[in-house]
């Protein structure tokens, strides 16, 4: 799950711009969660026995950050440990959105000179002041303190350059613009993390399969691959040939070891029809599907007489959504109805059931049936998008 972390100045209401700098984090929030972006704000988080030490360690390692930064924030200890913690990770450029406040004077030598002054004299006071200690235990805790506002004093040059030279919208003055370059940047970051998702494909395992069959199971290995998903079969004949066949073509043709984005699961003594792409075993029976959807995040079905219908039981009971392309009839048709019947909002991510209902076209040629599997395949990538990113 993709986290969006806010870190801002918060017990600061009472003064106008302290409750300009609230009013503001809150239309953030609501704009996000309205979204079902999984959003967590301290002063939510922070109820009674959790710990702030953890949560300044977490939202330094925070998938994405929005920084409210206000004078207030920049001599605060507890803000600016996070934002400590903020700028050690990796890459942190591209996902830390800074909101510069008015009265956060970092454009100028001047004003950086003095938080940077501030921070120096924070830890020369801590610093004469432990020397003044002589309890074990007091002298302990006051050297966590000193070692935070060391780190402090060490960094907030840098913090003060990053948030003072990114380009960064401010939500102020074009709210809507902001909350896009968030969410924006968020999508871009799903399409990366496609790679680490894997389809399982099942359906009609004969030889001579119908040409919408043929026609779908062709367009949807092609697409997989162009998505740059992994694709799990079962190692039948029929559909789990045609679609790991022209998968394997177009992963070729990138480049890429097959055996890296394909995997067939099979029962012991017994060979994929398809050759190519890596091979794992089973026991036969129940394990050949559920082994299969251990490694899958999102089922498809074409056609189907009765195991593929099974895939969609054992499927359901595995919280895994699936995508019945109904067009191709048998079971596919059968999960279809039934899905619509009994409809799981929650396991389908943000896809509504009259978009689920649009898959419900006629193919009878390769150009429809690549219209279907383009259609099919939006949805696939809502609904990964929605399991990777949102809340449930």
């Amino acid at each position: 799950m993709n986290e969006i972390y806010i870190s801002y100045a918060w017990k600061d209401n009472k003064s106008e711009l302290g409750s300009q700098r609230e009013e503001l984090v809150d239309k953030i929030c609501a704009a996000l969660i309205s979204e079902r972006y999984n959003l967590i704000r301290d002063r939510n988080y922070l109820t009674l026995g959790k710990s702030i030490q953890n949560f300044m360690e977490e939202i330094g390692r925070g998938n994405y950050v929005i920084v409210v930064v206000s004078d207030k924030y920049l001599r605060s200890e507890y803000c600016m440990f996070e934002a400590v913690k903020i700028i050690k990770h990796k890459g942190y450029d591209q996902k830390v959105f800074p909101v510069v406040l008015q009265d956060a004077n970092v454009y100028t030598k001047e004003g950086k000179s003095e938080y940077i002054k501030y921070w120096k004299q924070q830890k020369e006071k801590l610093k004469q002041l432990i020397g003044s200690e002589r309890t074990s235990h007091e002298d302990s805790a006051m050297h966590d303190v000193a070692e935070k506002i060391r780190e402090i004093s060490q960094k907030i040059d840098e913090f003060m350059f990053f948030i003072s030279d990114k380009l960064s919208i401010d939500p102020s003055h074009n709210f809507n613009a902001f909350i896009n370059q968030l969410t924006d940047t968020i999508r871009n970051d799903a399409v990366q993390l496609r790679s680490k998702k894997s389809i399982l494909v099942a359906g009609t395992g004969d030889f001579n399969i119908p040409n919408e069959i043929n026609w779908c199971a062709q367009k949807l290995g092609e697409k997989i691959a162009e998505y740059n998903y992994n694709l799990i079969t079962g190692g039948w004949q029929g559909v789990d040939y045609v679609v790991a066949d022209k998968f394997a073509e177009k992963i070729t043709q990138q480049n890429i070891r097959l055996t890296d984005k394909l995997t067939h699961v099979v029962p012991r003594g017994k060979q994929p029809v398809f050759k190519g792409g890596k091979i794992e075993y089973t026991e036969s029976g129940i394990n050949e599907w559920l082994d299969c959807l251990r490694h899958s995040d999102l089922v498809i079905l074409l056609g189907g007489v009765g195991g593929t219908y099974d895939t969609y039981v054992y499927a359901k009971q595995e919280k895994i959504p699936v995508i019945p392309i109904v067009c191709t009839n048998g079971d596919a048709k059968k999960v279809f109805d039934e899905m619509l019947t009994n409809w799981d909002t929650k396991l389908m991510g943000n896809i509504s059931q009259e978009k689920f209902k649009s898959l419900n076209q006629y193919i009878n040629d390769e150009s429809t049936a690549e219209d279907v599997v383009n259609d099919v395949m939006d949805i696939v990538n809502e609904i990964i998008f929605a399991k990777t990113m949102l809340n449930p």
